[in-house]
């Protein structure tokens, strides 16, 4: 039933109504300061480790991280699908279903966060095993990685509370808790590994610990809000139309991340080939780049939003102006990020390790990934904003075929045909550029405009 909802506090962006591009800017802002800091913590583990425990810890944790995203990939494209559901009855001004929405959500990521837990801790050695993982980093990596996913339920909880809030215009509280977690992560991990001396074993809790309390901040809020988005703890269930509709869009949101994190857990067996030195140079570089990464996606998390919102308020003439300037914000931030990146890239790396071997497996990998960096960036916001008006499908497709197909064909003929790390390197620019040229074309002449054909 659609009904007047209590007026939006000042932390919330209305993005149906006034400038879209001040909406755009105020709503972007804190996603990608929270995207910057959410990345930042998480670098901290790697550097804290790298200049404290040594090369072989650190290669430790690099090497956890893509079996990592793997498995935990499919219920965060889940938190994408419940952010689109919300945003759309927000938008309709629908109470009933904004709470049925809130509440399903969350039982999906409780229960979606205990599947990946005893799935993970089971099969993390075995897994790394098959990656070629060398014997020397492997033992701390299992110890990392099963701590990883003893977290997967906070992870899940604070990610679906997060989305709930951006989905009716706050990205603002979502930052302030991150700024929270972030502090806690930081400061454990100085205790744990230089005080206490345990590696790879205190990053790990570290990063569980604030995981856990930024999971308890979101839920807590949502728990005191007197908005029509109130959780109650009690009335956490599945409600099957809500759960459908969740899952139409999650599902292959969410296959479209795993796919992706299964060619990248395919080129990390490929770097491990290289050594030690040259895993510890990689998993450097990846933390730089996902600074890029979560920037651009935060960008693409607000293109999904401002287009389930207008399309569920009915306003589609909005979204050709936001589709512009949304890929001209993402233009302005991927080409500086990638030109400052370049400028320091030898004194950057040289924050992980002080071994030149190390440093210069880091700064040639960034060199070529952050050639792309704006392709992607294009690439992503064209498929949020598909996403955000309910056609999941067609992004996971283009990006299956040409971030997984296609990168896994270049690694095993060109890397049989030249050994060396390049090839590598190579595929990521190669595949977004692909991505981008078919994500325009669907765009363009896709059934998804069938539905406001008056708008494009």
């Amino acid at each position: 039933m659609k009904v007047k909802l209590k007026k939006a506090s000042s932390g919330e962006v209305n993005l149906t109504e006034g400038s879209i591009l001040q909406g755009l800017v105020i709503f972007s802002i804190p996603l990608l300061l929270s995207s910057l800091l959410q990345q930042f913590y998480n670098t901290a583990d790697l550097m804290i480790v790298g200049k404290f425990a040594g090369k072989n810890p650190m290669a430790a944790v690099g090497a956890s991280g893509a079996l990592s995203n793997l498995l935990i990939g499919l219920f965060l494209g889940l938190t994408t699908g419940a952010s689109v559901v919300v945003a759309q009855v927000y938008g309709k001004g629908d109470r009933e279903e904004i709470q049925d929405a809130v509440h399903t959500s969350y039982a999906i990521a409780i229960v979606g966060g205990i599947i990946i837990s005893i799935i993970g801790v089971l099969v993390a050695p075995t897994i790394l095993g098959f990656l070629n993982t060398p014997d020397e980093i492997l033992t701390h990596a299992t110890v990392y990685m099963r701590i990883l996913f003893l977290g997967m339920t906070p992870i899940l909880v604070f990610n679906m509370g997060s989305g709930i809030l951006r989905s009716i215009g706050d990205s603002r509280r979502p930052f302030n808790f991150l700024c929270v977690a972030a502090a806690i992560n930081i400061i454990l991990d100085l205790v744990f590994v230089i005080i206490f001396k345990l590696s790879v074993l205190g990053v790990g809790i570290a990063t569980l610990v604030a995981q856990t309390v930024s999971a308890i901040l979101v839920t807590y809020n949502l728990m005191k809000s007197e908005r029509e988005f109130k959780l109650d703890l009690k009335q956490i269930k599945f409600h099957k139309h809500i759960m459908v509709r969740i899952f139409q869009i999650g599902i292959p949101t969410g296959v479209q991340s795993s796919v992706i994190s299964f060619s990248n857990v395919i080129i990390q067996s490929k770097v491990n080939l290289f050594g030690a030195s040259a895993i510890a140079g990689y998993a450097a570089q990846e933390r730089l780049d996902g600074f890029i990464f979560m920037s651009l996606n935060a960008l693409s998390l607000a293109a999904t939003t401002f287009s389930g919102q207008n399309i569920g308020a009915g306003k589609v003439e909005r979204l050709k102006s936001g589709v512009r300037l949304s890929i001209a914000l993402s233009l302005v931030v991927s080409i500086t990020l990638s030109v400052l990146g370049r400028v320091f890239i030898i004194e950057l790396m040289s924050i992980f390790s002080n071994e030149p071997d190390v440093i210069e497996v880091g700064a040639t990998a960034f060199r070529y990934l952050s050639a792309g960096y704006f392709i992607f960036g294009i690439s992503e916001i064209l498929g949020g904003f598909v996403r955000g008006a309910g056609y999941a499908v067609p992004p996971m497709v283009i990006s299956v075929f040409s971030m997984c197909i296609l990168r896994l064909v270049w690694i095993f003929v060109a890397l049989n045909i030249w050994f060396k790390i390049d090839v590598v390197f190579l595929s990521y620019p190669i595949s977004w550029t692909t991505t981008l040229l078919l994500n325009v074309l669907y765009f363009k002449f896709g059934n998804w405009r069938s539905s406001f054909k008056e708008a494009y």
